[in-house]
């Protein structure tokens, strides 16, 4: 099959209402949303786990970053390089991971957090948690009041429990519902969202130049394009001012990670370096909905 081009993504993501939750995305947006990479189901590893950063990074150091999915998977499972105790911990650990970053190259949310984690290690942390966020709902939801919240601000356990259960009302025990609230807390500040044990205070992230690109990759990939790309909340996940936003995503443009074309404050980004694996993805689209067509 011929590989699509960046104006044929385009026109399917035109239909997007970019800056909705994406749960809230119809049904055949939502498969796009699937074979991109997203993650739309309810609930999520952080009902039981953080991000896994630590883990995330020892197994990328361990394969490179040219294996293949079932290479990640006989890491973990069947070389034990994440050192787990027994063997239902370690495919545990594959769940948790392949749920939180996808762990396969064709998936192009990963293929990108792949292509910016080699080039930018002081980007790591925030590149993890741009992944997950777009591939755990529970994150995704549960996170977003935290990230209004002024720096100074003190934020509990107990706090984050009341915002989940703001969100998803009698949904959870109430042990699910505090291990939730740990996990994410933990998550954000291994981000750096957060600061302090027993005690977080919210503090302001310093991304760098990867962070924005990977940033503005899965905001483009969800349908963001111009104006909007700056009001995705990946972008704002970043805790980034317009200026210094521009500023780094032109130096991420001056290194060849990304291509962005500039009118004021509007924006125009594409992504050369991780187009065939979104073409591939876009082709498995096209021919499953052809196929279905004929059903």
């Amino acid at each position: 099959m011929t590989p699509l081009s960046t104006s044929y993504v385009l026109k399917y993501f035109q239909r997007f209402a970019f800056g909705l939750c994406l749960e809230k995305i119809k049904l055949f947006d939502y498969k796009i949303l699937k074979f991109l990479g997203f993650m739309m189901r309810e609930g999520g590893v952080h009902l039981s786990r953080t991000m896994m950063l630590a883990e995330l990074a020892t197994l990328l150091e361990w394969v490179g970053i040219e294996a293949s999915r079932d290479q990640y998977q006989a890491a973990i499972c069947e070389q034990n390089c994440l050192a787990k105790p027994s063997g239902r911990s370690r495919q545990l650990t594959a769940r948790h991971l392949t749920e939180l970053y996808g762990l396969d190259p064709a998936n192009p949310i990963f293929a990108g957090l792949l292509y910016f984690w080699c080039r930018d290690v002081e980007a790591r942390p925030l590149l993890a948690l741009l992944s997950a966020t777009a591939r755990d709902s529970l994150l995704r939801g549960a996170m977003s009041e935290i990230l209004q919240q002024p720096p100074g601000t003190t934020i509990t356990r107990d706090w984050t429990e009341q915002h989940i259960e703001a969100c998803w009302p009698e949904r959870f025990s109430s042990a699910t519902r505090r291990s939730a609230a740990q996990n994410i807390n933990g998550t954000l500040t291994k981000s750096g969202h957060l600061r302090g044990h027993v005690k977080k205070v919210r503090t302001l992230v310093e991304p760098a130049t990867g962070a924005v690109a990977y940033a503005l990759y899965l905001a483009w990939l969800q349908g963001g394009r111009g104006e909007l790309l700056l009001q995705s909340p990946y972008c704002k996940l970043l805790d980034c001012d317009t200026d210094r936003f521009l500023a780094l995503a032109a130096s991420a443009s001056s290194r060849g990670w990304m291509v962005m074309r500039r009118v004021d404050n509007v924006i125009d980004v594409d992504f050369p370096a991780l187009a065939s694996v979104v073409n591939s993805a876009m082709s498995e689209i096209q021919a499953n909905t052809a196929q279905e067509e004929r059903l």
